[in-house]
């Protein structure tokens, strides 16, 4: 059994059931044992990679189409772009 489990099991013997929540954030994010605080999930060595990971040219390419597609709605003021996905904001780095 892992420490995090050990804690969890721990913790649910003593207060009862746990919300989801609270089960997802210590399994995510705990300071000790938590899988995004406990090692780089994100890139070639980890568990996920994706395609502005990989190159930059995938968020050049974007900024280009969104660069054309705002030319082509007349180029409205104020335009919002925002990365919303997980990750370290390599996307939104390459398209600017």
């Amino acid at each position: 059994m892992t420490r995090l489990k050990t804690r969890i099991v721990e913790l649910i013997a003593a207060a009862g059931p746990i919300p989801v929540n609270q089960y997802m954030a210590l399994c995510l994010f705990d300071p000790r044992d938590g899988y995004y605080t406990t090692r780089e999930p994100f890139g070639a060595a980890g568990d996920f990679v994706t395609a502005p990971e990989i190159s930059q040219m995938f968020g050049e390419l974007i900024a280009v189409w969104l660069y054309e597609a705002w030319l082509a709605t007349g180029r409205p003021i104020p335009v919002t772009i925002a990365e919303i996905g997980p990750g370290r904001g390599t996307l939104m780095k390459d398209m600017l």
